[in-house]
């Protein structure tokens, strides 16, 4: 058994150490000074006995009155002085240091959502789960959004009794119509901090990327509910922006998936990063960033730390094959101060499986196993609960949840959620004994009649509307969507308006909503408890051309690359037209608009026409990019020799 070793202070201490080490570099000066002459012992220059008061008393006897013998004395006088002046408590070492995590489930679990064949698609896939000190339990879920406009929207349900029954549904947060986040929410990760619950995401700007080209969003609530309001690149509110911007090539997948985790103030934003090189081989890695938690404005402050794991199949070669495996969750043990994560391998396949791995440092993982005894077939985005920072208090349950097909499921969308109470242990070695065991093959349940619908989302006719200034009051029709996506009308003096701008447009006492001055305008609306955004745009009076490019800007105005560079980078301009719609300019929009990429310095970076970066050397150019109508804006590019 190992020990470390405590040391208390006693009075007295601090002054004896600075006499004694004085009294020892006066030796070493006498002794480099002069010539040494050898003394009798009873003559040394230290006495056998400290005089009172903790002073050192020096015999000059001779012109140089200091030998080795002496040095040595005052070195092993200074050493039973310390050990006079402290008390020694034996301490044991962290017991966890070397030991590793092992995750069994205890059964195979029980559903909390299960697909109605009356509104398939169904789904609420990727939960993230918050453990209350009440022992009650906030859960969150990708869900199905309205089919048409918005792919995904993410669910609310409370808890309190560990998952067994649950609240009704409501749309925790939805898409912000005409912005970079308009087409999805979707994969959540949720921790609470000073008063906010917030929310990571993915979602896809490119709007003809066809769900790639995603980025990472966040927003925040005082309200599990909602409704948030979300990071827009420099502060809170108003139009949302990427907190980890997708800069890679527009056949990408991209980033998302986020997780967090907090410790020592520290907060631990771990995501997925699914691109191209240049080969173009694919490059599958989950990324983690650092920031000071503490700081209002954190998610400006992130710091790239690297690659937590990188997930290619290199060859079939090798050891372990990484098939399919997707997002991460993770979570901080306390109780041996290790992070652990979790995600699912093979996904959607009949031999599909949870996979976990763990770091001591929260930033190099390893893998550890699979588990496979007690998961059922064709499992995906799995989820691992811990309390409001993402940690795994001692003596608190663990849970695991992820979505699933089935034995006999195929069919995209069609998934079931199910979580499973689970025990974590720790072996000396790591434990791959159940690598290879079978999954349980069980069937795909389905909810039968609509007994339970109930109010999920809040909606309109139009998510965006478009007017001119000055036209009058115009009506807009409400409804309430239950979790059957069928639709109720609502009467407008029902309906709360609870944020817009009134620069822009006016709302009357019987909530008709008058456009006032050109610009946009996001409107809060609310209903009985439901809320969601819609988006006014005010156009002037004397006409615009729709297909005309009013703003021009950058989603990042920063480009980190290397010499060898993993994956492809690439420009990609926001565009704001003549009607104040929005999206990013990729492949023939290029040309259309006539935009043109310049290096300032090609000797450092080169740019193709079609905005993707080519690294040369080590250094920092510019690089300007306009439009044929003359809008312009420039970009800053900093390579470095390792990545």
């Amino acid at each position: 058994m190992a020990f470390g070793r405590k040391l208390k202070k006693d009075n007295g201490y601090v002054i004896k150490i600075l006499l004694l080490s004085l009294m020892m570099w006066s030796c070493f000066l006498f002794c480099s000074c002069y010539r040494v002459i050898d003394v009798a012992p009873q003559e040394k220059s230290v006495s056998e006995n400290l005089p009172e008061g903790n002073s050192v008393g020096i015999n000059k006897t001779t012109e140089a009155s200091v030998s080795v013998n002496d040095i040595e004395d005052v070195e092993k006088l200074i050493e039973e002085e310390v050990a006079s002046d402290f008390t020694v408590e034996e301490k044991e070492d962290d017991p966890y240091a070397d030991k590793h995590v092992k995750i069994t489930l205890k059964d195979d679990g029980f559903d909390v959502f299960t697909p109605s064949r009356a509104c398939l698609p169904d789904y609420r896939y990727g939960p993230s789960m918050i453990y209350n000190d009440d022992g009650s339990i906030d859960a969150w879920f990708s869900a199905p959004g309205d089919g048409a406009r918005e792919y995904d929207w993410i669910t609310y349900r409370h808890s309190d009794d560990e998952g067994r029954t649950w609240s009704d549904e409501t749309v925790a947060i939805s898409p912000s119509p005409n912005s970079p986040d308009a087409l999805s929410t979707c994969d959540p990760d949720v921790f609470y901090y000073e008063g906010y619950y917030y929310i990571g995401y993915t979602s896809t700007i490119n709007k003809r990327a066809d769900g790639l080209c995603n980025s990472v969003f966040l927003a925040r609530s005082k309200k599990p509910g909602g409704p948030y309001e979300k990071w827009n690149g420099s502060k809170w509110g108003g139009d949302p922006a990427p907190l980890i911007y997708y800069d890679g090539i527009d056949i990408g997948w991209g980033c998302g998936e986020p997780a967090f985790v907090i410790v020592d103030n520290t907060i631990y934003v771990y995501s997925t990063k699914d691109s191209y090189s240049g080969v173009p081989d694919r490059v599958k890695v989950t990324e983690v960033r650092t920031a000071d938690i503490t700081k209002e404005d954190w998610p400006r402050r992130l710091k790239f730390q690297g690659y937590a794991i990188i997930r290619n199949d290199k060859s079939p070669e090798e050891e372990y094959q990484y098939r399919d495996s997707d997002s991460w969750d993770v979570a901080y043990i306390e109780e041996s101060k290790k992070f652990v994560a979790v995600s699912t391998n093979r996904r959607f396949k009949s031999d599909s499986c949870l996979l976990y791995f763990e770091s001591n440092d929260g930033i190099h993982f390893e893998k550890v196993s699979e588990i496979n005894t007690n998961v059922i077939s064709r499992c995906h985005n799995c989820g691992i609960m811990g309390d409001g920072y993402g940690h795994i208090k001692k003596d608190a349950p663990v849970m695991l949840g992820y979505a699933y097909a089935g034995k006999s499921g195929s069919n995209w969308g069609i998934w079931a959620t199910r979580m499973v109470m689970a025990d974590i242990d720790y072996t000396d070695e790591i434990d791959i004994e159940d690598e290879g065991k079978p999954n349980r093959a069980l069937a795909l349940s389905y909810r039968e009649g609509i007994s339970d619908s109930a109010p999920m989302m809040l909606s309109t006719d139009s998510l965006v509307y478009t007017k001119t200034a000055g036209t009058g009051a115009f009506n807009i029709t409400y409804y309430w969507q239950d979790n059957y996506k069928n639709k109720h009308v609502i009467d407008e003096s029902q309906i709360t308006i609870i944020e817009y701008d009134p620069d822009i447009l006016t709302v009357g006492e019987d909530n008709w909503i008058s456009p006032k001055l050109p610009g946009i305008s996001r409107v809060v609306i609310g209903y009985n408890g439901l809320w969601r955004e819609i988006c006014l745009c005010v156009l002037p009076m004397e006409g615009y051309t729709s297909n005309e490019i009013k703003e021009f800007y950058p989603v990042t105005a920063r480009y980190d690359l290397s010499i060898i560079q993993p994956y492809v980078l690439k420009i990609r301009p926001m565009a704001v037209f003549s009607n104040l719609r929005m999206h990013e300019l990729t492949g023939r929009e290029l040309e259309t608009y006539g935009v043109r990429f310049a290096s300032e310095d090609e000797n450092i970076c080169q740019v193709r026409q079609d905005g993707t970066l080519v690294p040369v050397s080590v250094g920092d150019t510019v690089i300007s990019v306009t439009t044929e109508a003359g809008l312009s804006y420039n970009v800053d590019i900093h390579i470095t020799s390792v990545w």
